[in-house]
């Protein structure tokens, strides 16, 4: 553990990456900064991601954002590592670091491929909206059929009552308060039993008891005592009990008729029966005469009492019909009744939906989503589909009614129109929703189709005053009869200024003569669209679009027209901008140099401006329509062929091309080509960018044979001085020999003159071989050079130091060296380059003991060498001069040499793609500088 730890925190082996940077502070300072700036937005983002993760609620994929912020927080990490190690070479633990960034991002990639598919299911903000419009219109509709429901019942002539299976009241009709003597609120619970007569609870209480265990409609007639002031009234009772899915009752709706009137007949009966009693014998005429009338008067009370009765039957078979569905839910949505008529006509039994929520049984739920975004946009508040798309406007007080789809257990659909209405305590609270549904699959009934046709009307109306566009209706003689919100704001009015008002008030002066032709269309073909300018009630101008729709009534006679505006003002302004800026562009590609080419998918030309057709000598009309392959040879037609494939597949290129002008010239083009692709990833068009290269063409070609020219001449030149410098050695070997020989044997015979003569030819011998040897030695740079390979300049510069020991040993010179790099090199040659510039270095010395350093340094893609010196200097006129072969500064008698050794250098060097120079002042010594470019295998 402590060797692993050790390993990774050890630094001695390695140089900080500062070095890299040569330490040059603003260098380093730009690192620094880039990278804390990037592991600091790299840190925030994990937070971020985190905190969302973890706040959001239902929030798919969880994992996957944490995954990401942990992929995102160490990739930051990395950032801080490559500031640490500026100062500190922990490249170990730097690496660990991004080693453990790579499995993370790895897992992530992996972890992330299989949500793709689950993401791409999820529904679209735009089909979301779609289906809360569609769910908007019909709680629109359902809130209305509620009301009239609603209404229907607190109208009803017969009081309504609606009891649990313990006979506490949940609900009773204004009648039923009327009839009893007591609020609704105090009839909640048990306390309906208060309006019952004291003599008549018990034995009420206990039939209602005996039918509900036998399970029998109750019907029976007994007495409400007023609480205020004790009047009673007799009632007809009938209760129908909802059995439940244990077979037991679980609710009540009752009906009672008020039959006080019928009661009071039949003891007025009961009385006139005792007097004709004890008075039958002295008023027996009188007794027939008043028997009949009370007769007639009993049978005339009885058909009210019949038809009391009948009308209470027949609201309870409008209640408990099978064309109305009545179900009660709790407020969080749970069924809790759900009637017969419900039963029958959606196939359930109450033990299979009591407890469950609606919108997952019977309704179907893009119905109900669609009506969340009615709901959201009509409210300004985000509705949930849900229970909510039915309880919200009932929670406020309001009937929700609207048409729905209800789904039957079968599967099969009927459309209802929905009520729904909450049931509120006594103290406001919502204590569940009532909900009753009318099958309105054969609603064909004429009152039913009045009604509807009142209602679209209606809406149509609300919908024309609150539409976006502007709508209005002008009378035959072009004055205003109605006009909506949207029309008389866009003119600057209120609607109701406008009423009366001709339309020419309301058009720019210019264009009234246009709508008036526009008019005369309109009652010949029925309809007419125009663009005009409207004038505001300020006087300001606007655009808009007019569709004036003819209007006639039930006879076919003309009565006046529709119009219906559209403002295009920011459209119009759009469209000149368009209009100015295509023509701005146009202007710039039709005027450009450079030649602009279009073409469609199956290669023909579809545009050329001006530069490329006179580049190719055609007029822009002869190129139009023509396919590409019309202007180029039979050789160039494969290549334009692949070139065209690719473009298809997306691919964008430039390259070189040749096309064929009109008068035959062959003329090379440089082309930038870009494909224009369709949501499919299909090729639409594509246009090249297209520069006439055939100069650049022609001076590469004549450049070319130049090069091969002066190659050749180089071979030549090469050839020609190995073989000079070759031939030459054996003569001038002769020369030296026989001149040395002489001297050696006649020295004595001679005088001191010729002895100097012979001096001066074995010497001018010595130099004219060493001149020989570096020419044919600068000759073989290129003839026998070696191929590139990876060379150690350590071991370079201690052979060049091994080649100069001599020299270095009588001089006593000083050479210090830096570690050398590793360089794609020709080895033999950097022997040959150290050693040339360090025997410069001895030869030139101005000091008794020469001092000589190499040094090198990495310089963005290049290994930058140096040798500096402490010798007499050169000066910088002539720092260029010294590179040129046979050029010397100095006589042979103060320094020796051929003036070939630093013309050898400057080959090596820009062989090997580099540069050489030198810095120096006279007297001061001289640092020679020279570059290798770093090649990667």
């Amino acid at each position: 553990m402590w060797t692993f730890l050790n390993n990774l925190l050890f630094t001695s082996n390695y140089i900080s990456h500062g070095h890299c940077y040569l330490w040059q502070r603003d260098l380093v300072a730009l690192h620094v900064v880039s990278d804390s700036i990037i592991a600091l937005a790299y840190y925030s983002i994990p937070v971020s991601l985190i905190y969302f993760s973890t706040q959001g609620k239902d929030l798919p994929f969880r994992n996957i954002f944490l995954l990401f912020g942990a992929f995102i927080f160490s990739c930051g990490t990395t950032h801080i590592m490559e500031v640490w190690t500026l100062w500190h070479p922990v490249y170990w633990l730097s690496g660990s670091l991004k080693l453990i960034t790579a499995v993370i991002s790895a897992y992530t990639a992996f972890a992330l491929i299989p949500l793709i598919p689950e993401a791409l299911v999820f529904t679209s903000p735009a089909q979301l909206e779609i289906i809360n419009q569609i769910l908007q219109t019909e709680i629109i509709e359902r809130r209305e059929t509620e009301a009239h429901y609603q209404t229907l019942t607190e109208a009803s002539p017969v009081g309504i009552f609606y009891a649990d299976d313990a006979g506490d009241c949940l609900y009773v009709n204004e009648r039923w308060c009327q009839i009893a003597g007591i609020t609704g609120d105090e009839a909640l619970g048990k306390g309906w039993l208060r309006g019952i007569h004291p003599d008549d609870r018990e034995s009420v209480f206990a039939q209602w008891y005996s039918v509900a265990q036998e399970q029998l409609p109750f019907k029976s007639e007994y007495r409400f005592q007023r609480l205020d002031d004790g009047h009673v009234k007799w009632v007809f009772a009938q209760s129908v009990g909802q059995i439940g899915e244990n077979g037991e009752v679980k609710s009540y709706v009752c009906t009672i008729t008020d039959i006080t009137e019928r009661k009071l007949v039949e003891e007025e009966n009961r009385l006139l029966n005792e007097t004709l009693e004890n008075r039958i014998a002295d008023r027996t005429a009188q007794m027939e005469i008043s028997n009949q009338q009370l007769q007639s008067e009993v049978a005339y009370r009885q058909r009210i009492a019949i038809t009391l009765l009948e009308l209470t039957q027949l609201q309870n078979a409008i209640l408990n019909s099978a064309n109305y569905t009545i179900i009660s839910t709790e407020p969080d949505g749970k069924i809790k009744t759900f009637n017969r008529a419900a039963q029958q006509l959606l196939g359930y039994s109450p033990g299979e939906v009591v407890g469950k929520v609606t919108p997952a049984i019977i309704h179907d739920p893009l119905e109900v989503s669609k009506r969340a975004e009615v709901l959201s946009q009509e409210l300004g508040v985000k509705i949930e589909p849900g229970m909510e798309v039915f309880f919200t406007l009932p929670r406020g007080g309001m009937a929700d009614e609207n048409e729905w789809t209800y789904i039957r257990k079968d599967g099969s659909r009927f459309p209802v129109q929905l009520s729904v209405t909450a049931l509120f305590d006594t103290e406001g609270n919502i204590t569940g929703f009532l909900a009753i549904g009318q099958d309105i699959s054969d609603a064909v009934a004429t009152a039913t189709q009045r009604k509807q046709a009142e209602k679209e009307l209606r809406d149509l109306t609300n919908a024309l005053q609150n539409a976006v566009e502007g709508i209005s209706l002008l009378d035959i003689d072009g004055r205003y009869v109605n006009v909506n919100r949207a029309y008389a704001r866009k003119c600057g009015y209120e609607p109701e200024e406008m009423l009366g008002m001709e339309w020419q008030l309301t058009v720019h002066p210019d264009d009234v003569e246009m709508l008036t032709l526009a008019y005369q269309e309109m009652l010949i073909s029925g309809k007419v669209e125009v663009e005009a300018r409207g004038v505001r009630k300020k006087g300001s101008f606007f655009h808009n679009q007019l569709t004036m729709v003819k209007a006639c009534d039930a006879e076919g006679t003309f009565n006046g027209y529709h119009c219906f505006m559209k403002d295009i003002t920011e459209r119009k302004l759009t469209e000149t901008a368009l209009q100015e800026s295509e023509f701005k562009y146009r202007q710039i590609v039709e005027l450009a140099e450079e030649g602009i080419w279009v073409i469609d998918n199956k290669a023909v030309t579809t545009y050329v401006n001006r530069a490329m057709s006179r580049m190719l000598g055609y007029s822009e009309l002869e190129m139009f329509g023509r396919p590409l392959w019309d202007f180029m040879d039979e050789p160039e037609k494969q290549q334009a062929l692949d070139n065209f494939e690719r473009r298809k597949e997306g691919i964008a290129e430039q390259h070189e091309f040749k096309f064929k002008t009109k008068d035959g010239k062959d003329i090379w083009t440089d082309m930038s080509t870009s494909p224009v692709m369709d949501s499919q990833g299909n090729m639409l068009s594509c246009c090249a960018l297209v520069y006439n290269i055939t100069k650049r063409k022609i001076s590469e070609q004549q450049m070319l044979q130049l090069t091969e020219d002066l190659k050749r001449s180089n071979e030549e030149l090469e050839q020609f001085a190995y073989v000079a410098s070759h031939d030459l050695q054996e003569p001038l070997r002769a020369v030296t020999s026989y001149a040395q020989l002489l001297a050696h044997r006649y020295q004595d015979n001679l005088d001191a003159k010729a002895n100097k003569y012979i001096h001066y030819i074995v010497d001018g011998a010595t130099r004219m071989q060493q001149l020989i040897n570096d020419l044919l030695a600068y000759s073989r740079l290129e003839t026998r050079s070696k191929q590139f390979e990876l060379a150690d300049c350590n071991a370079a510069v201690n052979q060049s130091l091994s080649n100069l020991q001599i020299a270095i040993a009588e001089t006593k010179a000083v050479i210090t060296c830096d570690r050398m790099p590793t360089v794609m090199a020709d080895e033999f040659q950097l022997v040959q380059l150290f050693q040339n510039l360090l025997a410069n270095g001895i030869k030139f010395c101005r000091e008794d003991i020469p001092l000589i350093h190499i040094a090198a340094g990495r310089q963005d893609s290049e290994w930058v060498f140096s040798v500096r010196d402490r010798g007499i200097g050169i000066d910088p006129q002539y720092a260029d001069r010294i590179f040129i072969i046979f050029q010397r500064l100095h006589s042979r008698r103060e320094y020796s040499g051929t003036g070939i050794g630093l013309a050898m250098c400057k080959r090596i060097v820009e062989r090997h793609g580099g540069r050489i120079w030198v810095e120096s002042q006279e007297g001061k010594g001289a640092t020679f500088y020279f570059t290798i470019p770093i090649i990667s295998i």
